[in-house]
């Protein structure tokens, strides 16, 4: 009894006398530091090859042989929530989101576990003969030991295992249980990596690669990629293998690089300058579309062109900045037929556009042909609902694309941001200069079959070109619109 007494006396007096480290480690636990993989500087220049290098951004290893391009990323869980699926990471344990546990905190753990260990790889394909990748035969090995096979896709082609397989050991019988496994799965065909046909001269190909989670003791990785093919015989088979390694270290896990606080290189697609020769003395077909409303402010206004000197000024600097020319027209968006725009550009203004039927169709089939279509706002406000209209738009459009449509967040590591001018975060528009503009930290785009076809924006990058300074920014993301359009249409 005397034992206990003084025991809970010493107890006691460890609270009292200050011993708050004591008391945080017994009863509240030292939060979970959250880490992330970069590039292992001191292991890659032990490769000794000067083809690799690294993205000024510190996340990303190129290797850069000229004839073709490879790169390879690390994908956070936050990344993968908050711009690559950022409506499927909900729903806590029926999120839909198949690389992630989305927004479910395991209880037995008091936080959200890493379910897979992801890598975004970009193929660039520049003059070499055609060449191929199987990530299913990419190995990661950790320093303690760990050798992890590549997930494939679906159950009956896989070599090792397959997310298919995976889901379908974790599913119920229920029918929420059937809609989120089929999500999940249809995420995954988008967007993971396969050995799909060869990846020919002027071409490209980009996805992820799925591993199981590392242990949290790791500190480096080696990701390899084995019998990367190269080069086909005379009957189609591949003949010609190499067999590439990148070196990871475990980092603590830093929010400002991954929403592009600082510099990026080429994180996803961008264009050497062998490839921008291609687009020498190229003439730009630029079309803007007119609608009518029935619903208006200011009814003296033409609202469907606000601004008609903005789109001729940025021809105007898009010409002195490249060898291209640009030619301007404008068309009625429920003409019969839209013709062969390199870009399209819908303006809003003063009035909300009248929706038919006939515009959606005519901008679907657009759409489904490789056409892009570049929608922004003139005026951002709270109180006019330009934005919202577009986005239904762009719902109803998606409907009409026999492909499969989705609309989402534009991740800082798209083309779009560094094809031709790099940004180091979202291009600055109308909104960051205007103080009575609704401030915008986003945009949004529908892809079709996991690629870029329209753009919707309330920023006001447009009526930026126009303005009479601070419009930089806003110029140089219309240029790498154009390139990103030109790219999709080959």
């Amino acid at each position: 009894m005397k034992k206990i007494l003084f025991s809970v006396i010493l107890f006691t007096s460890f609270l009292l006398f200050g011993c708050d480290s004591v008391y945080r480690y017994v009863f509240m636990p030292p939060e979970r530091i959250e880490f992330m993989l970069v590039p292992d500087m001191e292991n890659m220049k032990l490769l000794n090859d000067t083809t690799y290098r690294i993205s000024k951004d510190s996340l990303t290893i190129i290797m850069d042989k000229k004839d073709y391009k490879i790169e390879l990323k690390y994908i956070t869980d936050f990344q993968l929530n908050t711009y690559e699926f950022p409506d499927d990471s909900k729903g806590e344990f029926y999120s839909k989101n198949p690389y992630t546990y989305g927004d479910w905190i395991d209880p037995s753990k008091g936080y959200t576990p890493n379910r897979f260990t992801i890598f975004k790889i970009t193929v660039y394909n520049y003059s070499g003969s055609k060449i191929n990748f199987n990530p299913e035969l990419s190995l990661l090995e950790t320093d303690r030991g760990d050798k992890l096979n590549a997930y494939g896709r679906e159950k009956k082609d896989a070599r090792y295992q397959s997310l298919e397989e995976y889901y379908l050991r974790r599913k119920g019988a229920s029918g929420i249980d059937d809609e989120v496994f089929e999500s999940r799965m249809g995420i995954a065909r988008r967007t993971m990596i396969y050995l799909g046909k060869p990846i020919y001269a002027g071409d490209f190909r980009e996805g992820f690669i799925v591993f199981d989670p590392i242990d949290e003791s790791v500190e480096k990785i080696k990701v390899s990629l084995n019998d990367f093919i190269l080069g086909y015989n005379e009957n189609n088979e591949p003949d010609v293998l190499a067999n590439f390694s990148f070196y990871f270290d475990r980092a603590k896990f830093n929010k400002s690089l991954i929403v592009g606080k600082t510099a990026l290189d080429t994180v996803s697609v961008a264009v050497s300058t062998v490839k921008d020769t291609g687009y020498e003395f190229r003439e730009v077909n630029i079309t803007q579309l007119q609608y009518t409303t029935s619903q208006s402010r200011y009814g003296s206004l033409e609202t469907w062109n606000p601004i008609p000197q903005a789109i001729p000024e940025f021809i105007n600097y898009m010409q002195a900045q490249t060898k291209m020319t640009g030619r301007f027209s404008r068309l009625t968006i429920d003409a019969p037929k839209i013709p062969d725009a390199n870009m399209l550009i819908f303006l809003g203004g003063f009035g909300l556009p009248d929706i038919s039927s006939v515009m959606i169709n005519n901008l679907a089939d657009y759409l489904s042909k490789g056409g892009f279509l570049f929608i922004d706002n003139s005026y951002v406000s709270k109180e006019w609902p330009y934005y919202s209209t577009m986005l239904g738009l762009l719902e109803q459009i998606s409907k009409k694309i026999s492909a499969k449509g989705e609309i989402k967040r534009i991740a800082l590591d798209h083309p779009i941001f560094s094809i031709k001018n790099k940004f180091t975060d979202l291009p600055k528009g109308y909104d960051d200069f205007n103080v009575q503009a609704t401030k915008s930290d986003f945009i949004e785009g529908l892809f079709i079959d996991g690629k870029l076809a329209a753009v919707l924006s309330s920023k006001g990058y447009i009526p930026q070109w126009a303005a009479a300074e601070n419009k930089t920014d806003a110029l140089n993301f219309g240029v790498n619109l154009i390139y990103y359009a030109l790219d999709r249409k080959k």
